[in-house]
């Protein structure tokens, strides 16, 4: 009995991990239009070029890791908590400051919405990503 309220407990936080996960890629793309549409890139001193294919890397490997977090591999799970505790902490470290800055930051509401929707998904993921882990890793 208390090994099935341990893998359902187990399977909940696989959920909510994988449900986090889709709203962080979906964030990240939506987030990184705003982060063009706002010059973000030659603030930084990048062409737009190199930028574009690191955009379609990050997207598409943090895609990849979610569908090996669904597939329950430890690595992908893993993967996923580490990028979603980087990008959380990134974008509190850039984004948060500009946001609470006197005045209407980028196009309103709307890139609040975008940043605080990456920074809360990306979260999540770290937190239910890193939990699963754990339970992964303690069921091998």
């Amino acid at each position: 009995m208390r090994g099935e309220a341990k893998h359902r407990g187990a399977g909940a936080t696989h959920t909510a991990l994988l449900v986090a996960g889709v709203a962080f890629v979906g964030f990240s793309a939506a987030h990184l239009i705003d982060e063009f549409l706002w010059s973000a890139p030659q603030e930084f001193h990048l062409a737009v070029g190199p930028t574009l294919i690191l955009a379609l890397l990050f997207v598409t490997a943090l895609a990849g890791l979610l569908v090996g977090a669904a597939m329950h591999r430890l690595a992908s799970t893993f993967g996923l908590a580490l990028i979603g505790a980087l990008i959380a902490v990134a974008d509190i470290s850039k984004h948060g400051p500009e946001i609470i800055a006197a005045g209407a930051w980028r196009s309103g509401p709307l890139s609040v919405l975008l940043a605080a929707g990456l920074t809360l998904s990306a979260a999540l993921a770290a937190v239910f990503g890193f939990l699963a882990w754990r339970s992964l890793r303690s069921t091998r």
